[in-house]
């Protein structure tokens, strides 16, 4: 017996899943930031701004400041992280309450425990 989607719901399924595609992209891309962001080297320059600061308030407003990008960037970029993340997860429960799984991007059946037949969302032969 093959398994089949609901038809009244065909709409809701289309733009959950175009939803999750956006939202697996956008935390793709932020995630891609977030290392970006870590991995900078604008704490180094902070550090060495921060050595000057014994003999000038002007070298410490600086140090400040740049310690302050270094961690804005930090935040921000995990904040959207998160964000995506959370939509993710709702658009995958969604999904999932109506027998469709998700391996990263693929949709499959639920009862597909091997996740051979990925399904297309997007051809009527699906839905019935």
């Amino acid at each position: 017996m093959e398994n089949y989607l609901a038809a009244s719901l065909k709409n809701d399924y289309q733009q959950h899943y175009r939803r999750f595609e956006a939202q697996y992209d956008q935390g793709h891309l932020a995630n891609e930031a977030l290392k970006r962001a870590k991995t900078s080297r604008v704490w180094i320059v902070g550090a060495l701004t921060l050595l000057f600061a014994m003999s000038s308030d002007f070298f410490l407003g600086a140090a400040a400041a740049i310690f302050g990008i270094y961690f804005y960037q930090i935040i921000v970029t995990y904040m959207q992280k998160a964000q995506a993340e959370d939509c993710m997860e709702e658009i995958e429960r969604w999904l999932n309450q109506k027998g469709v799984l998700l391996q990263d991007k693929t949709p499959f059946f639920k009862a597909d425990e091997q996740l051979k037949n990925p399904l297309n969302l997007f051809d009527d032969h699906v839905y019935q």
